[in-house]
């Protein structure tokens, strides 16, 4: 009885040890199963995954391509108005050089011509001055004698005063033919007056008064009276401007002279030398350690301001091809 139970007790135990053993198997089948499917799952995720992604990029991708195409076509507008306007701009820089050479071509002839007439100009001025100053060499001007002083008859009070106060010969003809105060209004200064001009027949006879007058230091009503010859407003003008320099030459006691029309004459140490312009008298004098100012002139050298502004030629024209063109215009003249 107790073998059977034994035997029983060992087959119990045995079916036990196979019921575990099976369920062993099973749970391992089944987290092999379980893992399995996790990874199955996983995967099925991932490709879930992987196809939203795909379906996102080819949208982004369409998105791309739509933005780029509309890009590509405002680019080619922009670039197609771009060229439209630099075609224009072409355009219209080739008229406007067009008329840029016109107006230098224009601008050139009439500098040119205006050149040509300052030159005529300044050649007739000096003609006149010179005929004016010609027509005034029998003239003599006489300053600082008192207003009303010469009564009824200038001439006879001119005639009557040279040859007292000059020692003349009271039957010696000076041939006075005219005698006038200067033209303008009266002085309200009882001590002003103006200049009187004395016109002589003959040119002799004015130059030995006026050296006769020069020769001595004549006083009437307690002034001192002085003779000039009568020169045309321009060459006063000239000769005022070396007023400044033929101070200072007689304070260094320096002698000069005034030749006609309007020159200094300086005799300096190493030889005398004559000045055009009062501006070349005073740049030499301070040369040589005289304090004399520049003058400044009151007549503007337009000749010289054109030929200095406007230095510039045509456009397009070489310098052969301009001297040339000079040449064919010489030949044609």
């Amino acid at each position: 009885m107790r073998r059977v139970t034994r035997f029983q007790a060992t087959k119990d135990d045995s079916d036990t040890r196979e019921v575990t053993a099976e369920d062993t198997e099973d749970s391992e089948a089944n987290m092999e199963n379980q893992q399995e499917l996790a990874e199955a799952t996983e995967e099925l995720t991932t490709a879930k995954a992987i196809m939203c992604l795909s379906n996102k990029m080819t949208e982004m991708k369409d998105e791309i391509k739509q933005e780029l195409a509309h890009f590509k076509t405002e680019i080619n507008q922009k670039l197609l108005n771009i060229t439209t306007d630099i075609r224009n701009q072409g355009t219209s820089l080739a008229k406007s050089e067009q008329r840029i050479g016109e107006l230098e071509s224009a601008n050139k002839d009439l500098r040119d011509a205006l050149l040509h007439s300052i030159k005529q100009q300044k050649t007739l001025m000096t003609k006149m001055t010179d005929l004016e100053g010609r027509s005034r060499r029998n003239n003599l001007r006489v300053y600082n004698i008192s207003e009303n002083a010469e009564g009824s008859s200038m001439s006879s009070f001119m005639d009557t005063f040279l040859k007292r106060e000059l020692s003349l010969r009271e039957e010696e003809d000076l041939q006075i033919q005219r005698a006038h105060r200067s033209l303008g209004p009266k002085p309200q200064d009882k001590h002003a007056a103006r200049s009187i001009l004395v016109n002589f027949q003959r040119f002799d006879m004015k130059d030995k008064v006026l050296r006769a007058a020069w020769a001595k230091k004549i006083i009437f009503d307690g002034k001192v009276i002085t003779f000039a010859n009568d020169m045309p407003t321009e060459i006063n003008n000239k000769m005022k401007e070396y007023k400044d320099i033929k101070k200072s030459l007689k304070e260094a006691k320096i002698r000069f002279q005034t030749p006609y029309p309007a020159k200094l004459r300086v005799h300096w140490e190493d030889g005398p030398r004559v000045y055009k312009t009062a501006k070349e008298a005073a740049e030499d004098a301070r040369k040589r350690g005289l304090s004399v100012e520049i003058p400044r002139s009151s007549d503007t050298d337009w000749e010289q301001v054109l030929t200095r502004d406007t230095h510039w030629n045509k456009a397009g024209n070489t310098h052969t091809e301009r001297v040339r063109e000079r040449l064919r215009v010489f030949q044609n003249d």
